[in-house]
């Protein structure tokens, strides 16, 4: 599927969305757009032509759907090959704001949507061979809130678990000390948040000097998480800023924070991607962090004690080769 010949197809490949099918909206998208929409979706491009994640041509089929009822369609990608193990099916699940699109989740298997919605977005459930999940509208993208057996992610898990690096807790609550960690923020700890990651609050956004008013897809800073990650009774901080001309084909960047024993506040680490916290731990009982972004291998980095350094990289918990 060369730039030029992007344009929407039928629902496909066991999706069953109950919403419309806005083609004609996409029709005679630019090839500037084409471009960032496939590098969201994840593939990356070679003369023109989209690639798989074993670098072989792709041929991806789109269709675009309004998820979440809003009248400006979503974007669905569908790729079929023997790289995307076990099932031969890639999916990935994209929105556009401001002038960029941007992914909300993709994964190998199925797709389906369900009659339910979250927050307002129907909500999705992924199958592969002998696992289906799942999968809600948590803030800013998709998350799994169900395991392979179809329980809630919320549950009380069993005592010290075996780490799965395959298992992100996209969704699920870190577990905190004995009297936990707040949840929410007030006014005052939400600046100060800030104001640690780097941001300062102009108007009544919060703002990097990364901000680029004239872009149309900058989005200001947002906490995307709250929550005790160390298990100390302190809580962390996720937060994301948003736009291409900060942060590239990724259109996000990720600080955390956390919060100091006197009561102060200090930028653990930073970057550019999505945060992804997994189930395998590195010293002081700090997660480890998974960067997401265009393509099919993310870095996850570990706590050595002093900082998030890289660890391994891998796609779906299974080791994989680093681009070039």
């Amino acid at each position: 599927m060369h730039l030029h010949r992007i344009v929407p197809t039928a629902l496909c490949c066991g999706l069953a969305l109950a919403a419309t099918v806005e083609a004609g909206a996409q029709a005679g998208m630019s090839e500037a757009e084409a471009t960032q929409l496939l590098g969201a979706a994840g593939f990356r491009m070679s003369g023109g032509q989209p690639l798989d994640r074993c670098g072989r041509p792709a041929n991806p089929r789109v269709a675009f759907v309004d998820l979440n009822a809003d009248k400006r369609p979503e974007a669905l990608f569908i790729d079929q090959s023997s790289c995307y193990a076990p099932t031969g099916r890639y999916f990935a699940v994209l929105t556009k704001e401001g002038g960029a699109w941007r992914a909300l989740t993709n994964g190998t298997g199925t797709v389906q949507s369900q009659r339910t919605r979250t927050a307002g977005w129907l909500d999705l459930r992924v199958a592969e061979p002998g696992c289906t999940k799942d999968f809600r509208f948590q803030g800013n993208r998709y998350a799994p809130a169900s395991n392979c057996e179809g329980s809630s992610v919320e549950a009380a898990a069993p005592p010290q678990p075996a780490p799965q690096a395959s298992a992100p807790v996209l969704a699920a609550k870190p577990q905190a000390a004995t009297g936990g960690a707040p949840t929410k923020l007030s006014s005052a700890e939400e600046a100060a948040a800030f104001k640690a990651a780097g941001f300062s609050r102009r108007g009544n956004k919060w703002r990097t000097d990364c901000d680029d008013a004239s872009s149309p897809s900058y989005e200001p800073g947002a906490i995307d998480k709250v929550a005790d990650l160390n298990g100390d009774g302190r809580p962390e901080v996720l937060i994301t800023e948003g736009g291409t001309s900060c942060y590239g084909r990724t259109g996000q960047g990720y600080f955390v924070v956390t919060k100091l024993a006197n009561g102060g506040w200090k930028l653990v680490t930073n970057g550019t991607g999505g945060a992804e916290f997994l189930n395998t731990k590195g010293a002081e009982g700090w997660p480890d962090l998974q960067v997401n972004g265009p393509g099919f291998c993310f870095p996850v980095l570990r706590w050595n004690g002093r900082e998030y350094a890289l660890q391994r990289w891998q796609y779906d918990g299974k080791a994989c080769r680093p681009p070039r």
